[in-house]
């Protein structure tokens, strides 16, 4: 539902250079920082709303809000809400629930706000990606540091000294960079000259992070991402060749990641899957989620609620871990548990949608289309794996990025649904 439709209007004045610096600096910042915590990235992007929603008209950023909320997508998104509105309603913690399905509708019409914003002032745009590129590089340097030099000092400086470990406190940091990665990229090409050699000395040093981190799907993720990104571009710079040499790079990271399958299984992997594709305690956890299916099948146990199943506080047999922990560590699972086969159809449908308006900006826009497609995907296939899908910090990664990136693309492109409307870009 990020908006892609108002078209590109001129610079509003002067006299609000400073306010729209810091809304460039907090923007392009809000994903980065979240190296000092989540509740940086919350202060960020908070900042960032403030500062850039009085750069354009209040009229030009109500009608874009409009456009976006009227089109194909937008529609499927309102539906989505209202039939997990019922899901909200059926919760055994009402309060709680509602409070997960308003914060989602804030961060997307946030979101979509700030699309609008960028769309009609490409000159905030272009500095927004720019400080994206800058602060992107500096936490990665900054994380590296932390895993490498000063472990013990980083983990004091995040309030977890003598409790946690660098790589433990980073874990979620790592996943949220790989998502950087394929937009960091498109950034600094878009920018071109000495961008462009950052932004792969930025690729280089994000792998090495998620090395450190052994962040298997971090590196699984960057695979996805970069594998879109990199090989739309050495298809429009170096031929199929390049093409080629890209996949093998990304195939690369992917086959580092399944040979790692020593990971949990003393367990039974109760799913019948190889634990070099998905770990045994993982297998567990879903298999024990999905049988919980038959609780409340159409409109699900509420949201954040499936902890609330019989049997989920138990341990795994041959292991010391809980059946299931806060979440099922799959989005797909979560959805379908937490808001039944009614909600999950219709967000299935969403997902539909928002895959086909990526493809056809991939077609109309070229490299901005492939940034949103390999956002997609490292963010959709780490959300198989990883972290509630209701997390905020997870859900404003993906929101915030996704905006930087729909603000640069053909107006119509995302959002026009199945159909291929929207003007062809020059």
């Amino acid at each position: 539902m990020i908006a892609d439709q108002t078209q590109h209007r001129p610079s509003i004045g002067h006299g609000r250079n400073v306010i729209d610096t810091v809304g460039v600096v907090a923007l392009g910042a809000a994903i980065p920082v979240l190296i000092a915590g989540r509740g940086a990235l919350g202060v960020a992007a908070v900042v960032a709303l403030l500062c850039l929603l009085t750069s354009v008209p209040r009229r030009d950023l109500a009608h874009g809000i409009n456009e976006a909320f009227k089109s194909p997508l937008g529609g499927a998104v309102w539906l989505t809400f209202a039939v997990w509105l019922v899901s909200v309603a059926v919760s055994p913690e009402i309060g709680r629930s509602a409070m997960i399905w308003l914060r989602m509708i804030a961060l997307l019409t946030a979101g979509t706000a700030l699309a609008v914003v960028l769309r009609q002032r490409e000159d905030l745009l272009e500095r927004s990606l720019r400080m994206l590129v800058v602060a992107s590089m500096a936490g990665v340097v900054l994380g590296l540091a932390a895993l490498h030099l000063l472990p013990d000092s980083f983990a004091w400086l995040r309030g977890h000294a003598g409790e946690a470990v660098a790589t433990e406190i980073l874990k979620s940091y790592g996943t949220a960079v790989a998502c950087l990665m394929p937009v960091v990229l498109w950034a600094g090409w878009r920018a071109g000259g000495v961008w462009r050699l950052t932004v792969l000395v930025f690729q280089v040093l994000a792998v090495a992070l998620l090395f450190s981190l052994q962040s298997r799907s971090g590196l699984a993720a960057a695979g996805l991402g970069l594998g879109v990104v990199g090989a739309w571009l050495a298809l429009r710079r170096l031929g199929r060749w390049g093409v080629v040499a890209v996949v093998l790079v990304a195939a690369g990271l992917l086959s580092v990641v399944f040979l790692d399958s020593e990971r949990n299984n003393t367990i039974e992997a109760a799913l019948g899957l190889p634990t070099w594709m998905v770990d045994a305690h993982r297998q567990a956890i879903w298999n024990f989620a999905l049988s919980g299916f038959g609780y409340a099948p159409w409109f699900g146990t509420g949201f954040d609620m499936i902890t609330r199943l019989p049997g989920a506080q138990e341990i795994v047999a041959g292991s010391t871990s809980e059946i299931l922990p806060s979440h099922p560590h799959n989005f797909a699972v979560e959805v379908l548990i937490e808001t039944g086969a009614v909600g999950f159809s219709v967000f299935a449908m969403t997902l539909v949608l928002l895959l086909a308006g990526g493809l056809r900006s991939l077609r109309r826009c070229g490299t901005a289309g492939a940034a949103l497609l390999g956002l997609s995907a490292a963010f959709w296939f780490a959300s198989l794996v990883s972290y509630s899908f209701w997390s905020f910090w997870w859900q404003a990664t993906y929101v915030l990025l996704m905006a930087l990136v729909v603000a640069a693309l053909t107006p119509g492109q995302v959002s026009a649904g199945l159909g291929l409307k929207g003007s062809v870009k020059q």
